[in-house]
């Protein structure tokens, strides 16, 4: 039987070209299977980061996910037939997207609880490198030999900002006692202040990533621009992609579209202020050399 001549995933040439159109539309939240992860603010679906494991990998391939929240990740890997491995630095989380990971069992999963800027040590990578390595991971130099990565990391500091005086999903949140933040750790990105040395930890993250991926395989990044409580844009996703562009190389994007998230009245009657019902998937290639 002659190879396939299709390295990168198991797809057919039609599945292929439907996948690379720019935009696409995912709702699905799938309460009835995420009761035990509503407490994460930010969650992103199962359904979306299915869609990239099947593109940028073969089934057994190897994903990581260095800010994997409520397990997002490790779930679409357990029903794909991939295996992930998620660093998570609020122990709450960790817990929440450790069970869930386990709770089919379909393939071996691994969460760490840990800071994400953990991962440029190669010695964080030691004690489960036999584990790791049972399931068939190669390591180099010291660190492991992911397929893909694919992550959504904080945005910046706004969970924690205004939301104005409306009733938004964040307030909601708030008076039905769920997090509204990540957590209030100083080690948490999330807590940075600053926006431009935000973007420089998040840059140094991806950075030693890098470390961590076969030359020539990929990386989504979903971020979103944002307006801070100033009223200022902050082109989040962009600035994003000019950093993370330095050490890897910047392939374009797919825009995640929400059809069914409420409209916020913002700006009415005075100021435009843009309902962001989109996010970015930022993609990015490790250079074969």
């Amino acid at each position: 039987m002659a190879r396939s001549p299709n390295d990168l995933n198991d797809l057919t040439g039609t599945e292929w070209i439907k996948f690379t159109r720019t935009w696409f539309v995912c709702d699905s939240p799938r309460y009835w299977r995420n009761k035990g992860t509503e407490l994460h603010p930010a969650r992103f679906p199962e359904e979306m980061v299915a869609e990239f494991l099947q593109f940028f990998t073969k089934r057994g391939g190897f994903v990581l996910d260095p800010f994997v929240g409520s397990g997002a990740t490790l779930v679409a890997c357990s029903e794909n037939e991939r295996i992930g491995v998620g660093f998570e630095v609020n122990p709450a989380y960790a817990r929440v997207a450790a069970q869930r990971a386990s709770t089919d069992n379909l393939t071996p999963q691994v969460v760490v609880q840990g800071d994400a800027r953990g991962i440029n040590d190669a010695g964080v990578w030691q004690k489960g490198r036999a584990g790791l390595e049972r399931f068939g991971m190669t390591f180099r130099r010291g660190f492991p030999q992911f397929d893909f990565v694919i992550t959504s990391p904080p945005y910046w500091n706004m969970l924690g900002a205004s939301r104005g005086g409306v009733l938004s999903k964040h307030k909601q949140r708030a008076a039905d006692g769920l997090d509204t933040v990540y957590s209030e750790r100083p080690d948490d990105l999330g807590n940075i202040a600053d926006y431009r040395e935000f973007i420089a930890a998040l840059g140094e993250v991806f950075d030693g990533v890098r470390k961590c991926v076969k030359p020539g395989k990929y990386m989504v990044v979903v971020a979103q621009n944002l307006r801070d409580p100033d009223g200022e844009i902050r082109p989040l996703a962009w600035d994003l992609a000019r950093r993370i562009g330095r050490t890897w190389q910047f392939q374009g994007e797919r825009i995640w579209c929400q059809n069914t998230k409420p409209l916020g009245i913002w700006g009415y009657p005075k100021v435009f202020v843009p309902n962001y019902h989109h996010h970015y998937c930022l993609i990015f290639r490790k250079r074969q050399k």
